[in-house]
């Protein structure tokens, strides 16, 4: 922006564009300084930002030190070539610098001091790492502590109390906020983008009008170019604020969720536990928690990609009329064909999670039973089982979806290409007239706004994909949130206090009056009027034959 300013400078000499110009790259290179400072300081590597940018100023001062040397004959001080020869030096001082080893080029490498290779250890290494944990940033109030778990769980008992069991609801009303808020910055961030093609228009026309007998004045050029530059920054600053605000939902359904999962397992009753095996809890915590909280990064791109579309569709409507229409045609194309592998997709991915479940259910259930089977040497017969779970079914299952989602990101970057190809080759054999010749601003105003269309051609699948994983994960945990638990009122607990002078040896710390249980809830109960009282410092042994209800 700074060099398109000098130059406009070097043809109209407009002295608000040299103080602008100034302005505005002192103010860059200061804050490109500062940046440098703190990653030279905090980072590991160059940062590629930087590093362009540094490379693009000596470029570009290079050319305006050209420039200045031969307007010199125009102007007797040679001021300006100074200060661009001064700041080609710096700017490549500092691409220089950017480019050295930095004092944490390794910041994970282990290091002791210790004299005798035996007395290093793990430990000694970490205590002498470059990173502490006084390094990392703290976690945000709202989301950190057990209390957040408590309130969130008090929040669902009070629905459950109401028969209204809604997990959706109860998540919505804890996030919603946070999610509103986020999807107003993604507003802001898709509307200065859909704007950027309309000013790139009049940026387009100013150029080829200047200097015609009807040219635009300068001033008009420098708002453009200065609207230009703004959207670009409000789309950055909108869609980075978007991302940083959805962060802390984030955390937060990843904590509250595993919260929910591990005490609902904890008050599972016997008849719900046999229909949740210990593979099934672990994909609970593991993958469903994980996959159902991820997908709140991708709420907003539900209305936020058909949106950007329906509106880009329409401008290119406006720019080269009705051969926009062949776009049209490939994108519901497009859209058919990726259903049809997205189906597919959830198909493949339905087999890997039962595939799953079912391997780790084999080894949990090998592991419990490790002794007999070493007993009788079935470990290789054993392995031989886990191994074809999870090579025959598990990752067969995984390849072929990588596999249609490698399938459907290719369909999805050819259409963005041909329905380029396709608009331009309809309009300049059929049409060619409606909105003028195909002109440099017909052209790249029509590019760029087929480049809008890509971010929602190729990811709309990734964001189908991530949606249908996460009805999934949902469903799971609802069934697992429905299933019956241990009746806690049966049970009265009464606080005792084993340390007071008051106790004896003869206080009932267990007992039970008319007790009956039963294992299922369908069933008989297999114990029926027990009675028992069992003291302090008493030793109590249940005795029966196989069948009596001993475990009961």
């Amino acid at each position: 922006l700074c060099t398109a300013i000098h130059l406009v400078r070097h043809q109209q000499q407009h002295p608000v564009s040299w103080i602008l110009a100034t302005d505005l790259q002192l103010l860059s290179t200061m804050s490109a300084l500062v940046f440098h400072c703190v990653q030279y300081t905090r980072s590991p590597g160059s940062s590629d930002a930087l590093l362009g940018y540094w490379l693009a100023s000596v470029g570009l001062s290079l050319e305006m030190t050209h420039r200045e040397a031969r307007h010199m004959s125009m102007a007797p001080k040679a001021d300006g070539v100074l200060v661009q020869s001064a700041y080609v030096g710096a700017a490549a001082i500092a691409f220089v610098l950017e480019i050295t080893t930095r004092p944490l080029s390794q910041p994970f490498a282990l290091s002791c001091d210790c004299e005798d290779d035996s007395e290093c250890s793990i430990d000694n290494g970490l205590a002498q790492s470059r990173y502490h944990e006084e390094d990392l940033f703290g976690i945000p109030k709202a989301i950190s502590g057990a209390q957040v778990n408590e309130e969130f769980l008090a929040e669902w008992e009070c629905q459950n109390a109401g028969k209204s069991q809604s997990l959706l609801r109860v998540l919505a009303k804890s996030v919603g906020r946070d999610v509103l808020v986020s999807g107003l910055y993604m507003a802001l961030a898709t509307t200065a983008q859909l704007l950027q093609p309309l000013v790139l228009k009049k940026v387009i026309g100013f150029f080829q009008a200047y200097g015609s007998d009807s040219s635009p004045s300068i001033d008009e050029g420098l708002m453009l170019a200065l609207g230009m530059g703004s959207l670009g920054l409000v789309r950055a600053v909108a869609y980075q604020a978007h991302w940083h605000v959805l962060m802390k939902p984030y955390l937060w359904l990843e904590k509250v969720l595993a919260a929910l999962v591990y005490r609902k397992v904890l008050r599972l009753s016997s008849e719900s536990r046999s229909k949740h095996s210990i593979g099934e809890i672990a994909s609970y915590l593991g993958v469903d928690v994980g996959t159902l909280a991820t997908s709140i990064n991708y709420v907003h791109f539900v209305w936020d990609y058909p949106l950007r579309i329906a509106v880009v569709l329409y401008m290119l409507y406006q720019t080269v009329g009705y051969a926009s229409m062949a776009g049209v045609a490939l994108l519901v194309f497009n859209t058919a064909v990726s259903a049809s592998i997205a189906r597919v997709v959830q198909r493949y991915v339905k087999k890997y999670v039962d595939s799953r479940d079912r391997r780790m259910q084999t080894v949990s259930e090998t592991v419990a039973n490790i002794k007999g089977i070493k007993l009788y040497a079935w470990q290789d017969a054993f392995i031989k089982r886990i191994e074809k779970i999870r090579h025959r079914l598990e990752l067969a299952a995984l390849r072929k979806v990588g596999l249609w989602k490698s399938i459907l990101t290719l369909v999805s970057s050819l259409v963005t290409v041909l329905i380029g190809l396709a608009t331009f080759a309809i309009y300049a054999l059929v049409d060619g007239s409606s909105h003028g010749p195909l002109t440099s601003q017909l052209i790249f105003v029509s590019l760029s706004l087929f480049m809008l269309l890509e971010e929602p051609l190729a990811q709309g699948p990734t964001v189908v994909s991530v949606l249908i994983g996460a009805a999934r994960s949902y469903s799971r945990i609802c069934a697992l949130t429905a299933s019956c638990e241990v009746n806690t009122d049966a049970v009265d607990r009464v606080p005792y206090d084993r340390d007071s002078p008051s106790t004896s040896a003869d206080d009932v710390l267990v007992s039970i009056e008319d007790g009956s249980f039963k294992w299922l809830s369908t069933d008989e109960p297999t114990l029926r009027d027990v009675n028992l009282q069992c003291r302090r410092d008493e030793l109590v042994a249940v005795i029966g034959k196989v069948g009596a209800g001993k475990s009961s």
